[in-house]
């Protein structure tokens, strides 16, 4: 333990920081304090284990942080097996009862696209988008699911390799690591639909991208097209009434859209080498 490091973590959350993660200057470089989360089971989570159970469709079991020492030291496990693997993920730098201090990762890569966007950058745009979902796709091929691989938890760096933060859930230990990486997919591409509403040819670019990395057999399909087809009548009995749904409920839609097309091979995917530059 750095003794100095822990006490000015401790002196900053004595005085009252205001955020549960936060920004510090140690040794010339940025890094960041992340507080122990309260255990966020709940009782819809019991219902949502038996609902997987009943079902047998293991991605539905809930991963949410066991919260607390647990739930950091959770983190600090997966980030040490990330490292280990040549993940890019933030370094480990120590580990307290009620925080963790981890290395700087990078920009948000949601942040960096929605500059893009705005800067009428159509070609950065597209590549960026692109280079996250080749990036899930090496992950899972290093043998690991994320949790929560949304665009808001990916960075670039300034060299320009993508990267990974906030590892509070933890699926792999939950369910086959198959039916981790198929739950993957699905937080990714919604989060790309959630992210740029009117932007359809973002989610087909970022899911085409994984496509073109993983390959339509790679274990992860499978469960992938099941919780697909399982999803379907739902589809289906909503899509009249799409005009009263909700906006999350419309990306979903739309997500499932997308992936529902390509699994049926309806949607081809484009050249990897066109859509991420290696």
């Amino acid at each position: 333990m750095t003794e100095q490091l822990h006490d000015i973590v401790e002196q900053t959350i004595a005085q009252g920081v205001g955020a549960r993660v936060f920004p510090l200057r140690w040794k010339g470089r940025r890094i960041w304090i992340k507080q122990a989360v309260r255990p966020k089971q709940k009782g819809w989570h019991r219902l949502q284990r038996f609902v997987a159970t009943l079902t047998r469709i293991p991605m539905l079991r809930p991963t949410v942080s066991p919260g607390g020492k647990a739930g950091l030291a959770s983190e600090a496990e997966v980030l040490h097996a990330l490292n280990r693997a040549g993940v890019l993920v933030p370094d480990l730098l120590e580990v307290a009862d009620n925080w963790i201090a981890i290395g700087d990762n990078g920009a948000i890569l949601q942040t960096v696209i929605s500059d893009a966007v705005k800067a009428g950058d159509e070609a950065r745009v597209a590549e960026l988008i692109a280079m996250a979902g080749t990036a899930l796709a090496d992950l899972h091929a290093n043998g690991f699911a994320h949790g929560a691989p949304l665009l808001r938890n990916m960075t670039i760096r300034d060299d320009g390799r993508i990267g990974f933060i906030d590892f509070e859930e933890d699926p792999n230990k939950r369910m086959p690591l198959p039916d981790a990486q198929a739950r993957d997919i699905l937080l990714f591409v919604f989060s790309i639909q959630r992210g740029f509403k009117r932007r359809p040819d973002l989610l087909r670019s970022g899911w085409q991208a994984y496509l073109s990395r993983s390959g339509m057999t790679a274990p992860q399909m499978k469960p992938l097209s099941r919780i697909v087809a399982v999803i379907r009548p739902v589809y289906v009995a909503l899509k009249p009434f799409r005009r009263w749904l909700g906006t999350d409920a419309i990306n979903a839609m739309r997500a499932y859209g997308t992936l529902r097309r390509s699994l049926r091979g309806k949607e081809t995917p484009q050249d990897g080498s066109q859509l991420a530059r290696k």
